[in-house]
């Protein structure tokens, strides 16, 4: 048996581990991820001196354990209001803003069916057309520059925002501010971005205010977009404020922090970026999943259990907060042949960072559309896209953002 690695050692909490994260690992504690899934794979982290933090969590690292928790709303609830580990939250009927996210049973499929009549397959295929469009205004002038760029403020931040922007209905001279909020409290432990505690909350507010009044602009001019249908279901102030926060801060972060590590990646992997060039036209879906199962988005969700259980040996009571480690998920070798290796071809791809559970994310082929269409714009315009500088990471336990991602491409 391995020797028992201590909460610091093992670190996958730690804001720190991520922020200096191994860019040949993906940026992730791949030998903590290995030694929790064999050797604790129920495994207490304790904050008692962290007014920031849960007093304490248990996390789960095995694939097979995260989506059994995750299917099973009953014995382990999202409507408690824990999302992470952190003590604070901008989601829950605690706070007055009930979402999705911590909603169980018929709440929650109530809310979900009212956005998901915006995601069919027809409304989705109509985004195409857009996407592309964005791609290329955000594309184009980055090139133009010929000199090497920050990808993640250049590109990588852009289409997210004004993808998501048409998706919730934001309108477009109101998406620079919607998306500052997004990012003060997406990242409030880098002062980088969020320069304190203070600005988080200011952030949160702010855009509770706005969800009320983008709530109201939609009810008078609906349109096509989710936000146009959560007015028609005349939902709550609080839910309005609660969904739109979730699905702001989901949406943009997953895709932006996606975008960044996936292309970081296909830099360091020569012989995928010539296989990806290959199918350039048309790019398989199976490399927006295998950049999603590498980024792990969000490193973690939590759960409340509702009841006395036992998970391998190890006691938890009703009310412990057990965290969904999807980042070590997605690197369990009983899940993925060769999970350690970046393969866009990878078929099939169980990853977790989608969810797996009744709380699956909603636009999960969007994201993997904006993706594919972004990745197939960048290759049409360039032959070359090379590393200008290393990879720096967001500093942060549960959103795994990249800072910044230097390059130079040189146009086709």
């Amino acid at each position: 048996m391995a020797t028992k690695m201590s909460q610091d050692e093992l670190g996958v909490l730690d804001p720190e581990t991520y922020a200096n994260g191994n860019p040949k690992t993906f940026g992730l504690p791949l030998e903590a991820f290995r030694y929790l899934r064999t050797q604790e794979p129920v495994c207490r982290h304790a904050f008692p001196d962290d007014p920031l933090l849960l007093d304490e969590v248990f996390v789960i690292s095995r694939h097979e354990d995260i989506e059994m928790v995750d299917r099973d709303s009953e014995t382990f609830a999202a409507n408690r209001g824990v999302v992470n580990f952190w003590a604070f939250a901008p989601l829950g009927e605690a706070i007055g803003a009930p979402a999705m996210l911590t909603q169980d049973g018929e709440a929650h499929r109530s809310t979900r069916r009212i956005v998901n009549r915006v995601f069919t397959p027809k409304w989705v295929k109509q985004l195409e057309e857009k996407f592309r469009n964005y791609a290329v205004a955000v594309i184009e002038p980055a090139l133009a520059k010929d000199e090497p760029f920050n990808f993640i403020e250049e590109i990588a931040h852009v289409m997210p925002m004004q993808a998501l922007g048409d998706v919730l209905g934001v309108p477009e001279q109101d998406r620079p501010k919607f998306f500052h909020w997004v990012d003060q409290f997406a990242a409030p432990f880098d002062t980088r971005i969020t320069p304190n505690f203070e600005a988080v909350g200011t952030a949160i507010m702010e855009l509770y205010a706005y969800a009320i009044e983008l709530e109201q602009l939609r009810r008078e001019n609906p349109g096509d977009d989710v936000m146009s249908r959560l007015a028609e279901a005349q939902l709550t102030e609080g839910e309005i404020r609660g969904n739109v926060a979730l699905l702001a801060s989901g949406a943009a972060e997953s895709t932006r922090t996606s975008l960044g590590h996936g292309l970081h990646e296909l830099m360091r992997r020569p012989d995928q970026m010539a296989l990806l060039r290959e199918h350039a036209d048309d790019i398989p879906l199976s490399v927006a999943q295998e950049i999603v199962r590498i980024s792990s988005p969000f490193t973690h969700l939590c759960r409340t259990v509702t009841t006395d259980i036992e998970m391998h040996g190890v006691e938890l009571a009703e009310g412990s907060i057990v965290a969904m480690m999807f980042a070590a998920g997605n690197f369990d070798t009983d899940a993925f042949e060769d999970p350690d290796q970046f393969d866009i071809m990878r078929q099939p791809n169980p990853h977790l960072s989608f969810g797996r559970g009744p709380h699956s994310c909603l636009g999960k082929h969007v994201a993997a559309l904006e993706i594919k269409i972004l990745l197939e714009e960048l290759l049409k315009r360039t032959k070359a896209i090379e590393p200008a500088g290393p990879i720096s990471y967001i500093r942060d336990a549960y959103s795994r953002g990249v800072y910044e991602l230097p390059v130079k491409m040189t146009p086709a």
